[in-house]
């Protein structure tokens, strides 16, 4: 029987889920053992960033790879303060890896922007709700920010006094 007949997203978002869970463990051992190379550290951060954007569907991209590109630095210098040598050319590659792999995503979202409405101003076409806050945002404050639906004005009940 053919496997791609039978293979789901679901599976393989979890075997991702799996694959970046391995990277993250073995990158996290290399940096407390300061066994990490520049060469693997991109290789490790090129396989961690793609398996990051297959497990996770539903967060943006840019959340994905800058939470990784956070969590690269934090083990830096916490491999920094066990060597006493922080190697920035390791750092610099794990990073740019990272960078390299979201560029062809934005690219391709400007496409989808440019193929959506090609005379449309950016802000128009850009569908995505940004957010002040920690919480994710209700489906009725998406729409507010949107523009595309309002509240109606709050109003203080009356006092008898």
């Amino acid at each position: 029987m053919n496997l791609l007949a039978r293979l789901t997203p679901g599976h393989v978002v979890r075997l991702a889920k799996v694959f970046a869970m391995g990277t993250a463990m073995i990158m996290t051992a290399a940096y407390v053992t300061d066994r990490l190379t520049v060469e693997t550290a991109g290789i490790a951060s090129f396989c961690l960033a793609l398996s990051l954007l297959l497990a996770v569907p539903d967060q943006r991209s840019s959340e994905l790879l800058g939470a990784a590109a956070i969590w690269m630095t934090t083990a830096e210098f916490m491999s920094c303060s066990q060597s006493a040598h922080f190697d920035m050319w390791r750092w610099a590659v794990a990073i740019a890896t990272l960078a390299l792999v979201i560029v062809p995503l934005k690219v391709q979202y400007m496409r989808g922007l440019a193929r959506t409405n090609p005379y449309a101003p950016i802000g128009a076409q850009d569908r995505r709700a940004w957010s002040a806050g920690a919480m994710p945002l209700s489906p009725t404050m998406v729409a507010v920010k949107r523009g595309e639906v309002s509240l109606p004005a709050l109003e203080a009940p009356a006092h008898n006094a």
